[in-house]
């Protein structure tokens, strides 16, 4: 995360960071929010975004990464990935990095091996780009599936689980050509009965036999208490862009630790969805959770890695995709300290009402963290 200068809180925020949003073609494509899905999953006649080297059932970006998911999973055209998917496609994961096609079809069928049944809703799209330069598209997702088959997990429980995930992409010409994709893991775990941590422990294990590497966590870049940490520079202005203040926000809470300044960013009645499975109210709420995860990795440093936006039917929409870098030096949600490094992959959604968070969408991987501490390959 790149050093940069005092940061105001959130000065302005409620009008001039809506005013300077930019204003892109998402004013015009296709809107996921209070829309009935069987109306946006449809093949559509005609474009209302220009799509070079795409196939003609889509009307837009949103619609094509709407559409091509029901494709895939809802009809089980799973072939369709050889045509949505580059050869070489690089899928970055909580559990490392996927470099092929066949990969990506090969976790599909095992994927509807365990959950035949399962069902994706889109629950925001944002995204940048055009069709000459190619599109990034954040997707948050909710799925609902019955565990019928076996899984990495285990045999089949027979129970019913609701769990979200957030998806990056990169896309030109119909193919996805690189991606980063985070599910709440440790929620499908907990909904299938199964304890987090002996799942975890199975999985290291598993991974260990087959001389699969951990995640390379590094060496958290937080000072030792020689130097402060800075703020980020330049300060914030009436006209800094949504980027930016978020930027700052995450930079500030998470870097600065000024968690009494949550309430600069979020309503009083901020609804938050975070993992593993848990749904907070307002700003104690989102205090806590960060304070908890602080509290297990007390020299983590938060990096701002990816923004993109998008104006839907009830508001403004941000996503951010960050990784925090840290060391399991505390006791709290993660079991006694061990002294591992640990880094998580996460992404968050947020909407956006009078200039102010009113929602947010947070997904990253507890099984993944717990492998990482349970791992007697990591240093």
């Amino acid at each position: 995360m790149s050093k940069a200068g005092d940061s105001e809180t959130a000065q302005g925020l409620n009008v001039a960071a809506l005013q300077t949003t930019r204003v892109k073609s998402s004013e015009v494509v296709s809107r996921v929010r209070q829309r009935s899905i069987n109306d946006l999953l449809q093949p559509r006649e005609a474009r209302i975004q220009p799509l070079d080297g795409f196939e003609e059932v889509y009307s837009d970006i949103v619609h094509y990464i709407a559409y091509a998911t029901h494709r895939i999973w809802a009809e089980k055209a799973v072939g369709l990935i050889y045509s949505h998917y580059d050869d070489a496609v690089v899928i970055h994961t909580p559990y490392g990095t996927q470099t092929s096609v066949e990969e990506v079809v090969a976790s599909t069928i095992q994927m509807m091996q365990a959950f035949p049944d399962r069902e994706s809703r889109i629950g925001n799209v944002a995204w940048t780009g055009n069709d000459q330069d190619g599109f990034y598209t954040s997707h948050l997702g909710t799925s609902r599936m019955t565990n019928l088959g076996p899984s990495n997990y285990g045999p089949a429980t027979g129970r019913r689980v609701r769990i979200r995930h957030i998806a990056d992409c990169m896309i030109r010409q119909n193919m996805i050509y690189r991606e980063w994709l985070v599910r709440d893991n440790g929620a499908l775990v907990r909904q299938l009965g199964l304890d987090p941590v002996a799942v975890a422990q199975r999985l290291a294990g598993a991974a260990e036999r087959s001389g699969i590497q951990p995640v390379a966590a590094g060496q958290p870049d937080r000072t030792t208490g020689q130097k402060h940490p800075e703020p980020l520079r330049p300060a914030l202005t009436a006209q800094s862009s949504m980027e930016d203040r978020l930027r700052h926000m995450f930079h500030e809470v998470w870097n600065l630790r000024r968690f009494d300044r949550l309430k600069d960013w979020y309503a009083a009645d901020a609804y938050i969805q975070t993992a593993p499975g848990r749904d907070l109210r307002g700003v104690p709420g989102i205090c806590w959770s960060i304070i908890a995860m602080l509290a297990a990795l007390p020299d983590a440093v938060m990096h701002f890695d990816h923004f993109c936006d998008t104006h839907e039917t009830d508001g403004y929409i941000a996503a951010v995709r960050w990784k925090l870098v840290g060391t399991h030096l505390g006791d709290g949600q993660f079991g006694p300290p061990s002294g591992k490094p640990v880094i998580i992959l996460g992404m968050s959604h947020f909407r956006f009402e009078g200039g102010k968070i009113a929602q947010e969408w947070t997904v990253w991987d507890e099984i993944s963290v717990l492998m990482q501490i349970h791992s007697h390959n990591s240093a």
